[in-house]
């Protein structure tokens, strides 16, 4: 899997990039919590543990970027057994059928997969961030924060230097460096946002992203955030959909 997938993880949530066939497009609630475990137990490998723990000298931006690839990767190690390919698409899938199923009606299924998707953040945030994941927040807390995000991400200033990100000397770029680029301003405008709502720091910025990702059935948390984000890489020249349809291919 390619490096490039944490960015495009970080900043754009799969199930915001549009429909993509899959293969199958639903998982019982005991796949959904096999899976779930299993993930959990190919987060705690070694050599992942060790990847994670390889950043942890690095800026937030290469440290959440870590975390994402990491965290995809082994989800696709564990998609076969759960009827869904390795590819793109099978993610994609399988993250919409886990959704549906962490919205079950029984309000015991919804706690066991919360806990399990818990556990996946405690380990990368540990390993990668040497934190723990803050305590949840409201919903109103989540839609203020993410309110601000959005504002600070609509910012005039902010959409003029991404429009001009491939002029000058920024020409001279190649398209990984204008991406880390681009996702480098963004962190930078997002963390100090995060910053004002309680969030300090590298360890702050990936805290907040997990209390945003507790209330991701919520629209205004998370479509206006996604929507935002994938518009200023639309400023910058950069397709975050037709580039995340390229993993796994």
């Amino acid at each position: 899997v390619n490096m490039r997938l944490g960015k495009l993880c970080t900043y754009a949530r799969v199930r915001a990039l549009g429909s993509m066939a899959s293969g199958r497009s639903s998982l019982t609630l005991e796949q959904a919590m096999t899976s779930a475990h299993l993930i959990v137990t190919e987060l705690q490998a070694p050599a992942f543990v060790s990847v994670l723990e390889s950043v942890r000298g690095s800026d937030k931006l290469a440290k959440w970027q870590q975390a994402n690839t990491v965290l995809i990767q082994a989800t696709l190690r564990t998609l076969p057994q759960v009827g869904f390919p390795a590819n793109a698409a099978g993610l994609q899938g399988y993250n919409e059928a886990f959704a549906e199923q962490a919205r079950s009606e029984q309000q015991e299924a919804r706690a066991v997969l919360h806990g399990l998707n818990e556990q996946k953040w405690r380990i990368l945030l540990k390993h990668a961030f040497e934190c723990d994941p803050a305590p949840p927040i409201t919903r109103e807390a989540a839609r203020a924060l993410a309110i601000d995000i959005v504002d600070a991400m609509q910012d005039a200033e902010l959409l003029k230097q991404m429009a001009s990100s491939r002029t000058g000397l920024a020409a001279r770029l190649s398209d990984a460096e204008h991406q880390h680029m681009v996702s480098r301003a963004i962190v930078d405008v997002q963390s100090e946002v995060m910053k004002k709502h309680g969030f300090e720091g590298d360890a702050g910025y990936a805290q907040a992203h997990v209390c945003l990702m507790e209330h991701a059935q919520d629209a205004v948390v998370t479509a206006s955030v996604a929507a935002a984000t994938t518009a200023l890489y639309a400023r910058a020249g950069i397709d975050l959909g037709a580039a995340f349809k390229q993993i796994g291919s």
